[in-house]
């Protein structure tokens, strides 16, 4: 590596967690709410990455627009609803929790860089065990600006006192690596997430098919793309 890792930095839905299908339940009861049809899986799939706001205006607009004038009631109905249950079915992807633990023990500092609100981010790390490998999570509400913003990417490296070249950020979509990017920051991506679109053309330096790979990846990671 051009500097010695000290930090690894994680997307949080469909990079360290299988959320999906908590996702999808909480739009559908949202919009029946309205007696709109649901949405597949697939279609709540390529509306997930850009924050909550923008999944559900997305959401409505789908089903034949937003209900009401402003998007403000029905982002909060839908948080209200979604953030205690944000860990009903939600699972870490095989390998994440053994692959955590190896990072802590190599003394690399850890990160959440999540546009998921701060208060499902915090749920969903609770209930699945995943919060005590972190040394710090930044969530939507907690940065000036969410990925695809470098701010959000930056914030993580000033509170960690770590330099943009010794950091890693691991992700699913083109958010994380953009963000990332712009922020001069190493970038390893997964083929199994929720990207909208060939993960090739992400532009990450590494692409990985288990997240376990990402133990043997990280030593060989050059200057960023």
């Amino acid at each position: 590596m051009s500097q010695a890792l000290r930090a690894v930095l994680f997307d949080l839905d469909g990079t360290l967690i299988h959320s999906l299908p908590d996702l999808v339940a909480a739009v559908n009861r949202m919009l029946a709410t309205e007696a709109r049809p649901p949405l597949t899986s697939d279609a709540v799939k390529a509306m997930v990455g850009d924050g909550a706001d923008a999944l559900v205006s997305r959401a409505f607009e789908a089903t034949g627009g937003l209900p009401g004038p402003e998007i403000g009631p029905y982002l909060e109905r839908f948080l209200a609803d979604y953030e205690p249950r944000s860990a009903d079915t939600t699972l870490p992807w095989p390998g994440v929790e053994e692959t955590l633990s190896r990072l802590r023990e190599l003394g690399l500092a850890l990160a959440v860089c999540t546009n998921k609100p701060r208060a499902a981010t915090a749920e969903v790390l609770s209930k699945l065990g995943l919060d005590v490998h972190f040394d710090l999570v930044v969530a939507a509400e907690d940065a000036p600006a969410i990925k695809p913003d470098p701010a959000h990417v930056r914030v993580i490296l000033d509170r960690l006192g770590i330099e943009a070249g010794a950091a890693v950020m691991v992700g699913d979509s083109i958010n994380d690596i953009l963000s990332a990017k712009a922020a001069g920051v190493r970038t390893v991506a997964l083929s199994f997430g929720y990207a909208h679109g060939p993960v090739a053309d992400l532009g990450a330096d590494r692409v990985i098919d288990h997240f376990s790979d990402l133990i043997c990846v990280l030593p060989n990671l050059g200057k960023p793309a």
